[in-house]
Protein backbone atom coordinates (compact mmCIF):
# COMPACT_ATOMS: atom_id res chain seq x y z
CA UNK A 1 0.00 0.00 0.00
CA UNK A 2 1.29 3.41 -0.66
CA UNK A 3 2.73 5.81 2.00
CA UNK A 4 0.59 7.55 4.06
CA UNK A 5 0.46 11.25 3.97
CA UNK A 6 -1.78 14.11 6.13
CA UNK A 7 -3.70 16.80 4.76
CA UNK A 8 -4.70 19.90 6.62
CA UNK A 9 -6.54 21.77 3.50
CA UNK A 10 -3.95 23.94 2.88
CA UNK A 11 -1.80 23.55 0.02
CA UNK A 12 1.79 23.49 0.40
CA UNK A 13 3.09 24.48 -3.12
CA UNK A 14 1.46 27.67 -3.27
CA UNK A 15 -1.05 27.72 -5.96
CA UNK A 16 -4.66 27.41 -5.78
CA UNK A 17 -7.57 24.53 -6.29
CA UNK A 18 -10.84 25.65 -7.47
CA UNK A 19 -12.25 22.21 -6.89
CA UNK A 20 -11.28 22.15 -2.83
CA UNK A 21 -14.50 21.14 -1.34
CA UNK A 22 -15.06 22.50 1.54
CA UNK A 23 -12.46 24.80 1.04
CA UNK A 24 -9.95 26.35 3.60
CA UNK A 25 -8.08 24.77 6.65
CA UNK A 26 -9.34 21.48 8.32
CA UNK A 27 -8.39 19.40 11.16
CA UNK A 28 -5.13 17.18 9.98
CA UNK A 29 -6.24 13.81 8.11
CA UNK A 30 -3.74 11.40 7.27
CA UNK A 31 -4.54 10.00 3.62
CA UNK A 32 -3.55 6.41 1.50
CA UNK A 33 -5.21 7.73 -1.91
CA UNK A 34 -4.13 10.21 -4.06
CA UNK A 35 -6.88 12.67 -3.19
CA UNK A 36 -7.36 14.03 0.51
CA UNK A 37 -11.33 12.67 1.64
CA UNK A 38 -11.91 15.42 3.12
CA UNK A 39 -11.12 17.71 1.09
CA UNK A 40 -10.30 16.69 -2.06
CA UNK A 41 -6.60 18.27 -2.27
CA UNK A 42 -4.28 16.23 -4.28
CA UNK A 43 -1.44 14.90 -2.47
CA UNK A 44 1.13 17.18 -4.45
CA UNK A 45 -0.42 20.14 -2.93
CA UNK A 46 0.62 18.74 0.76
CA UNK A 47 3.92 18.90 -1.04
CA UNK A 48 6.48 21.48 0.96
CA UNK A 49 9.06 23.25 2.85
CA UNK A 50 7.69 22.78 6.41
CA UNK A 51 10.90 23.40 8.09
CA UNK A 52 10.23 27.07 8.08
CA UNK A 53 6.56 28.08 8.71
CA UNK A 54 4.92 31.56 7.62
CA UNK A 55 3.88 33.99 10.40
CA UNK A 56 0.42 33.21 8.59
CA UNK A 57 0.26 29.58 9.51
CA UNK A 58 2.01 29.85 13.08
CA UNK A 59 -1.24 32.40 13.45
CA UNK A 60 -3.87 30.32 12.43
CA UNK A 61 -2.18 27.26 13.84
CA UNK A 62 -2.77 29.15 17.56
CA UNK A 63 -6.20 30.22 15.64
CA UNK A 64 -7.07 26.60 15.60
CA UNK A 65 -5.68 25.39 18.69
CA UNK A 66 -8.04 27.94 20.36
CA UNK A 67 -10.87 27.14 18.33
CA UNK A 68 -10.60 23.14 18.98
CA UNK A 69 -10.52 23.93 22.65
CA UNK A 70 -14.22 25.91 21.99
CA UNK A 71 -15.16 22.88 19.70
CA UNK A 72 -14.09 20.16 22.18
CA UNK A 73 -16.06 21.74 25.31
CA UNK A 74 -19.37 21.88 22.90
CA UNK A 75 -18.96 18.49 22.09
CA UNK A 76 -18.24 17.33 25.15
CA UNK A 77 -21.92 19.33 26.18
CA UNK A 78 -23.25 17.44 23.26
CA UNK A 79 -21.90 13.87 23.63
CA UNK A 80 -24.05 14.34 27.03
CA UNK A 81 -27.51 14.33 25.51
CA UNK A 82 -27.35 10.61 24.37
CA UNK A 83 -28.22 8.03 26.38
CA UNK A 84 -27.32 4.24 26.95
CA UNK A 85 -24.66 3.12 24.89
CA UNK A 86 -24.75 5.85 22.30
CA UNK A 87 -22.57 8.29 21.31
CA UNK A 88 -22.85 11.30 19.31
CA UNK A 89 -20.70 11.56 16.41
CA UNK A 90 -21.20 14.33 13.58
CA UNK A 91 -24.71 15.12 15.71
CA UNK A 92 -26.28 11.96 15.33
CA UNK A 93 -26.55 9.00 18.47
CA UNK A 94 -24.84 5.97 16.81
CA UNK A 95 -24.84 3.51 19.17
CA UNK A 96 -21.37 2.22 20.05
CA UNK A 97 -20.34 -1.82 20.76
CA UNK A 98 -16.31 -1.26 21.60
CA UNK A 99 -16.61 -5.52 22.25
CA UNK A 100 -17.51 -6.06 18.38
CA UNK A 101 -15.80 -3.50 16.89
CA UNK A 102 -12.13 -4.60 17.81
CA UNK A 103 -11.40 -7.75 18.03
CA UNK A 104 -11.24 -9.13 21.76
CA UNK A 105 -7.11 -9.85 21.27
CA UNK A 106 -5.98 -6.50 20.98
CA UNK A 107 -4.73 -4.92 24.17
CA UNK A 108 -5.87 -1.20 24.64
CA UNK A 109 -2.46 -0.06 24.51
CA UNK A 110 -1.99 -1.31 20.81
CA UNK A 111 -5.55 0.39 19.48
CA UNK A 112 -5.54 2.12 16.33
CA UNK A 113 -5.31 5.45 16.93
CA UNK A 114 -8.78 7.57 16.59
CA UNK A 115 -9.61 10.63 14.72
CA UNK A 116 -12.69 12.35 13.82
CA UNK A 117 -12.74 14.48 10.68
CA UNK A 118 -16.59 15.22 10.72
CA UNK A 119 -15.82 18.84 11.88
CA UNK A 120 -14.01 19.73 8.79
CA UNK A 121 -16.82 18.07 6.69
CA UNK A 122 -18.87 20.79 5.84
CA UNK A 123 -21.16 21.30 2.60
CA UNK A 124 -19.61 24.67 0.62
CA UNK A 125 -21.97 27.82 -0.36
CA UNK A 126 -24.36 28.14 -1.51
CA UNK A 127 -25.71 25.04 -0.08
CA UNK A 128 -27.54 25.64 3.20
CA UNK A 129 -28.70 23.38 6.17
CA UNK A 130 -32.18 23.14 6.69
CA UNK A 131 -34.10 21.45 9.97
CA UNK A 132 -36.29 18.95 7.75
CA UNK A 133 -36.42 17.90 4.06
CA UNK A 134 -38.49 20.73 3.44
CA UNK A 135 -35.90 23.18 1.95
CA UNK A 136 -36.41 25.97 -0.25
CA UNK A 137 -36.23 26.80 -3.82
CA UNK A 138 -37.11 22.93 -5.18
CA UNK A 139 -38.71 23.07 -8.31
CA UNK A 140 -41.66 20.96 -9.75
CA UNK A 141 -40.81 19.16 -12.03
CA UNK A 142 -39.88 15.43 -12.81
CA UNK A 143 -36.44 14.90 -12.79
CA UNK A 144 -33.72 11.70 -14.00
CA UNK A 145 -30.82 11.02 -11.77
CA UNK A 146 -28.30 7.84 -11.13
CA UNK A 147 -24.60 6.98 -10.78
CA UNK A 148 -23.16 4.97 -7.87
CA UNK A 149 -24.16 1.79 -6.46
CA UNK A 150 -22.99 3.00 -2.90
CA UNK A 151 -26.28 5.40 -3.15
CA UNK A 152 -28.71 2.23 -3.05
CA UNK A 153 -29.54 2.52 0.16
CA UNK A 154 -30.79 6.19 -0.34
CA UNK A 155 -32.69 5.30 -3.40
CA UNK A 156 -35.12 3.24 -1.48
CA UNK A 157 -38.35 3.56 -2.35
CA UNK A 158 -39.75 4.53 1.11
CA UNK A 159 -36.88 7.39 1.04
CA UNK A 160 -38.15 8.80 -1.96
CA UNK A 161 -41.63 8.08 -0.85
CA UNK A 162 -40.57 11.01 2.35
CA UNK A 163 -38.88 13.71 -0.51
CA UNK A 164 -41.79 13.53 -2.44
CA UNK A 165 -44.25 13.56 0.57
CA UNK A 166 -42.30 16.88 1.36
CA UNK A 167 -42.49 18.26 -2.18
CA UNK A 168 -45.15 16.52 -4.20
CA UNK A 169 -44.08 18.40 -6.98
CA UNK A 170 -40.28 16.98 -7.46
CA UNK A 171 -39.98 13.74 -8.55
CA UNK A 172 -36.85 11.60 -8.77
CA UNK A 173 -36.71 8.90 -12.09
CA UNK A 174 -33.50 6.38 -11.41
CA UNK A 175 -32.29 6.09 -14.81
CA UNK A 176 -30.07 2.95 -15.70
CA UNK A 177 -27.20 3.76 -18.40
CA UNK A 178 -27.46 3.26 -21.85
CA UNK A 179 -27.38 -0.70 -23.13
CA UNK A 180 -24.08 -1.73 -22.93
CA UNK A 181 -23.02 0.22 -19.90
CA UNK A 182 -22.73 -1.05 -16.54
CA UNK A 183 -24.27 1.71 -13.52
CA UNK A 184 -21.46 3.67 -11.29
CA UNK A 185 -20.07 6.59 -10.51
CA UNK A 186 -18.30 7.29 -13.78
CA UNK A 187 -21.21 6.84 -16.35
CA UNK A 188 -23.43 8.70 -13.84
CA UNK A 189 -20.96 11.49 -14.59
CA UNK A 190 -20.96 11.06 -18.17
CA UNK A 191 -24.42 10.96 -18.02
CA UNK A 192 -24.83 14.32 -16.39
CA UNK A 193 -22.67 15.90 -18.87
CA UNK A 194 -24.32 14.38 -21.66
CA UNK A 195 -27.61 15.82 -20.30
CA UNK A 196 -29.22 12.79 -19.79
CA UNK A 197 -29.68 13.37 -16.21
CA UNK A 198 -30.34 16.49 -13.92
CA UNK A 199 -27.65 15.44 -11.43
CA UNK A 200 -25.61 12.51 -10.37
CA UNK A 201 -24.20 10.59 -7.50
CA UNK A 202 -20.32 9.67 -6.71
CA UNK A 203 -18.46 7.46 -4.80
CA UNK A 204 -15.41 9.02 -5.67
CA UNK A 205 -14.52 12.67 -6.57
CA UNK A 206 -14.82 14.00 -10.01
CA UNK A 207 -11.74 13.60 -12.15
CA UNK A 208 -10.31 16.51 -14.00
CA UNK A 209 -11.16 15.55 -17.36
CA UNK A 210 -14.83 15.77 -16.26
CA UNK A 211 -14.16 18.83 -15.19
CA UNK A 212 -12.78 20.15 -18.50
CA UNK A 213 -15.50 18.33 -20.38
CA UNK A 214 -18.13 20.04 -18.27
CA UNK A 215 -16.31 23.40 -19.43
CA UNK A 216 -15.86 23.05 -22.67
CA UNK A 217 -20.49 22.64 -22.34
CA UNK A 218 -20.34 25.91 -20.79
CA UNK A 219 -21.49 24.94 -17.25
CA UNK A 220 -19.59 24.06 -14.42
CA UNK A 221 -19.56 20.53 -12.06
CA UNK A 222 -19.91 20.88 -8.55
CA UNK A 223 -19.48 17.95 -5.77
CA UNK A 224 -21.12 18.42 -2.63
CA UNK A 225 -20.30 15.97 0.03
CA UNK A 226 -23.09 14.15 1.86
CA UNK A 227 -22.32 11.23 3.56
CA UNK A 228 -19.53 9.08 5.17
CA UNK A 229 -19.17 5.17 3.30
CA UNK A 230 -17.13 2.50 4.50
CA UNK A 231 -15.70 -0.51 1.86
CA UNK A 232 -16.43 -4.22 3.47
CA UNK A 233 -14.47 -7.26 2.18
CA UNK A 234 -16.90 -10.36 1.95
CA UNK A 235 -15.65 -13.88 1.35
CA UNK A 236 -17.32 -17.12 1.01
CA UNK A 237 -19.05 -18.01 4.36
CA UNK A 238 -17.22 -21.25 4.55
CA UNK A 239 -13.23 -19.67 4.55
CA UNK A 240 -12.33 -19.26 8.07
CA UNK A 241 -10.01 -16.58 8.94
CA UNK A 242 -10.03 -13.81 11.60
CA UNK A 243 -9.61 -11.12 9.70
CA UNK A 244 -7.00 -9.45 6.97
CA UNK A 245 -4.64 -6.50 6.80
CA UNK A 246 -5.04 -3.75 4.05
CA UNK A 247 -1.40 -5.13 2.61
CA UNK A 248 -2.46 -8.46 2.62
CA UNK A 249 -6.13 -7.66 0.96
CA UNK A 250 -3.87 -5.76 -1.90
CA UNK A 251 -1.74 -8.53 -2.49
CA UNK A 252 -4.88 -11.16 -2.80
CA UNK A 253 -6.45 -8.69 -5.35
CA UNK A 254 -3.48 -8.06 -7.23
CA UNK A 255 -2.91 -11.84 -7.13
CA UNK A 256 0.00 -11.85 -5.39
CA UNK A 257 -1.41 -14.07 -2.61
CA UNK A 258 -3.34 -17.07 -4.41
CA UNK A 259 -4.41 -19.53 -1.65
CA UNK A 260 -6.22 -18.99 1.56
CA UNK A 261 -3.27 -20.85 3.31
CA UNK A 262 -1.11 -17.84 2.79
CA UNK A 263 -3.04 -15.86 5.14
CA UNK A 264 -3.25 -18.26 7.89
CA UNK A 265 -6.13 -20.06 5.96
CA UNK A 266 -6.92 -23.19 4.80
CA UNK A 267 -5.50 -24.92 1.42
CA UNK A 268 -8.16 -23.09 -0.83
CA UNK A 269 -7.65 -21.21 -4.56
CA UNK A 270 -8.54 -17.42 -3.70
CA UNK A 271 -10.79 -16.14 -6.38
CA UNK A 272 -11.13 -12.36 -6.89
CA UNK A 273 -14.56 -10.62 -7.35
CA UNK A 274 -14.32 -7.18 -8.63
CA UNK A 275 -16.66 -4.84 -10.42
CA UNK A 276 -14.55 -2.80 -13.62
CA UNK A 277 -12.93 0.05 -12.21
CA UNK A 278 -13.28 1.43 -15.52
CA UNK A 279 -17.19 1.80 -14.31
CA UNK A 280 -17.94 2.40 -10.93
CA UNK A 281 -16.27 4.35 -8.40
CA UNK A 282 -16.40 1.99 -6.03
CA UNK A 283 -13.99 -0.19 -7.83
CA UNK A 284 -11.94 2.95 -9.12
CA UNK A 285 -11.24 3.93 -5.71
CA UNK A 286 -10.53 0.75 -4.43
CA UNK A 287 -8.02 0.29 -7.27
CA UNK A 288 -6.59 3.28 -6.10
CA UNK A 289 -6.51 3.71 -2.83
CA UNK A 290 -6.14 0.39 -2.09
CA UNK A 291 -4.16 -1.54 -4.60
CA UNK A 292 -1.87 1.62 -4.98
CA UNK A 293 -3.53 2.01 -8.81
CA UNK A 294 -2.12 -1.92 -9.75
CA UNK A 295 -4.33 -4.07 -11.81
CA UNK A 296 -6.48 -6.24 -10.44
CA UNK A 297 -5.53 -10.43 -10.63
CA UNK A 298 -6.44 -12.15 -13.51
CA UNK A 299 -9.08 -13.83 -12.07
CA UNK A 300 -10.88 -10.82 -11.46
CA UNK A 301 -12.57 -11.03 -14.83
CA UNK A 302 -14.66 -11.44 -16.16
CA UNK A 303 -15.76 -8.41 -13.96
CA UNK A 304 -19.34 -8.49 -12.18
CA UNK A 305 -21.76 -5.69 -13.90
CA UNK A 306 -23.06 -4.84 -10.14
CA UNK A 307 -22.98 -5.28 -6.19
CA UNK A 308 -25.69 -8.01 -6.24
CA UNK A 309 -23.76 -10.11 -8.87
CA UNK A 310 -20.51 -9.73 -7.20
CA UNK A 311 -22.29 -11.00 -3.87
CA UNK A 312 -24.15 -13.85 -5.98
CA UNK A 313 -20.69 -14.79 -7.39
CA UNK A 314 -18.57 -14.83 -4.06
CA UNK A 315 -21.61 -16.66 -2.18
CA UNK A 316 -21.23 -19.79 -4.38
CA UNK A 317 -17.45 -19.54 -5.38
CA UNK A 318 -15.51 -21.44 -2.58
CA UNK A 319 -12.67 -19.28 -2.37
CA UNK A 320 -13.98 -16.37 -2.99
CA UNK A 321 -13.70 -13.04 -2.05
CA UNK A 322 -15.21 -9.78 -2.73
CA UNK A 323 -15.76 -5.88 -1.67
CA UNK A 324 -18.31 -3.23 -1.81
CA UNK A 325 -19.74 -0.88 0.50
CA UNK A 326 -20.68 -2.04 3.59
CA UNK A 327 -24.27 -0.92 3.74
CA UNK A 328 -25.20 -2.93 1.13
CA UNK A 329 -23.11 -6.11 2.63
CA UNK A 330 -23.58 -5.89 6.12
CA UNK A 331 -27.36 -7.37 6.00
CA UNK A 332 -26.55 -10.38 3.81
CA UNK A 333 -26.62 -13.98 4.79
CA UNK A 334 -25.11 -15.02 1.56
CA UNK A 335 -21.61 -13.75 2.71
CA UNK A 336 -19.77 -13.35 5.61
CA UNK A 337 -17.97 -10.05 5.61
CA UNK A 338 -14.27 -9.87 7.34
CA UNK A 339 -12.44 -7.34 9.86
CA UNK A 340 -9.57 -5.76 8.56
CA UNK A 341 -6.64 -3.65 10.06
CA UNK A 342 -4.10 -1.04 8.83
CA UNK A 343 -1.21 -3.61 10.22
CA UNK A 344 -1.19 -7.00 11.95
CA UNK A 345 -0.32 -5.47 15.41
CA UNK A 346 -2.95 -3.14 15.30
CA UNK A 347 -5.86 -5.66 15.43
CA UNK A 348 -8.58 -6.03 13.17
CA UNK A 349 -11.72 -4.02 13.19
CA UNK A 350 -15.15 -5.34 11.59
CA UNK A 351 -17.22 -3.02 9.52
CA UNK A 352 -20.65 -4.45 10.44
CA UNK A 353 -21.90 -5.26 13.74
CA UNK A 354 -24.57 -8.19 13.76
CA UNK A 355 -26.21 -6.77 10.09
CA UNK A 356 -26.25 -3.31 11.21
CA UNK A 357 -22.88 -1.21 9.94
CA UNK A 358 -20.35 0.03 12.23
CA UNK A 359 -20.45 3.34 12.01
CA UNK A 360 -18.66 4.33 14.52
CA UNK A 361 -15.32 2.96 13.55
CA UNK A 362 -16.00 4.73 10.06
CA UNK A 363 -17.05 8.00 11.92
CA UNK A 364 -13.74 7.99 14.24
CA UNK A 365 -11.78 6.77 11.22
CA UNK A 366 -10.33 3.53 13.09
CA UNK A 367 -11.37 1.74 10.10
CA UNK A 368 -8.96 1.68 6.96
CA UNK A 369 -10.73 2.10 4.12
CA UNK A 370 -13.22 4.83 4.05
CA UNK A 371 -14.25 7.61 1.90
CA UNK A 372 -17.09 10.38 1.14
CA UNK A 373 -20.15 10.37 -0.71
CA UNK A 374 -21.37 12.96 -2.95
CA UNK A 375 -23.95 14.36 -5.12
CA UNK A 376 -22.50 15.95 -8.56
CA UNK A 377 -24.24 19.18 -9.71
CA UNK A 378 -24.52 20.75 -12.90
CA UNK A 379 -24.49 24.37 -12.53
CA UNK A 380 -25.87 25.77 -15.74
CA UNK A 381 -27.86 28.54 -13.78
CA UNK A 382 -31.04 26.00 -15.06
CA UNK A 383 -33.16 23.28 -13.63
CA UNK A 384 -30.99 20.87 -13.82
CA UNK A 385 -28.50 22.70 -11.15
CA UNK A 386 -31.82 23.51 -9.03
CA UNK A 387 -32.60 20.24 -8.51
CA UNK A 388 -28.90 18.71 -7.77
CA UNK A 389 -28.98 21.16 -5.03
CA UNK A 390 -32.01 20.56 -3.80
CA UNK A 391 -31.48 17.09 -3.42
CA UNK A 392 -28.26 18.20 -1.58
CA UNK A 393 -30.02 20.39 0.56
CA UNK A 394 -32.38 17.52 1.73
CA UNK A 395 -29.75 14.98 2.40
CA UNK A 396 -28.10 18.06 4.39
CA UNK A 397 -30.78 18.92 6.43
CA UNK A 398 -31.25 17.91 9.92
CA UNK A 399 -33.57 15.20 8.50
CA UNK A 400 -31.89 14.36 5.55
CA UNK A 401 -28.81 13.49 7.80
CA UNK A 402 -30.88 11.03 10.07
CA UNK A 403 -32.23 9.44 6.88
CA UNK A 404 -28.48 8.69 5.82
CA UNK A 405 -27.83 7.54 9.27
CA UNK A 406 -31.11 5.15 9.14
CA UNK A 407 -29.87 3.79 5.49
CA UNK A 408 -26.26 2.87 6.99
CA UNK A 409 -24.05 5.51 5.74
CA UNK A 410 -22.66 8.10 8.43
CA UNK A 411 -23.89 11.52 8.66
CA UNK A 412 -21.36 14.37 7.61
CA UNK A 413 -22.59 16.26 11.09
Amino acid sequence: MAKSWECDGVPKDGKSYPHQNPPGKHDPYENFGADCVICGLPKEAMIGDKSKPPVKAIAAAITGVLTLAVISGYQIWQSQSCRGNKQKINGICIAVDSTVAISSTLSASTSAPTSSPSAAISPAAPVNTYPTLKVANVPTVIFRYGGSTSFAPLRNPAIVERINQAHPGYQLVYTEPPSGNKPGSGIGIKMLIDGQLSFSQSSRPVKDAKYKAAKERNFQLEQIPVAIDGIAIYINPQISISGLTVSQIRDIFTGKITNWKQVSGSDLAITVISRDPQDGGTPEYFQETVLGKADFASSAKPYVRDTTSGIKKVATTPGGIGYATASEVCNQSLVKTLPIGREINKGFITPCNGKEVNKAVFAKDTYPITRRLFVIVKRDGKLDEQSGVAYANMLLSDEGQQIVNQAGLVPLR
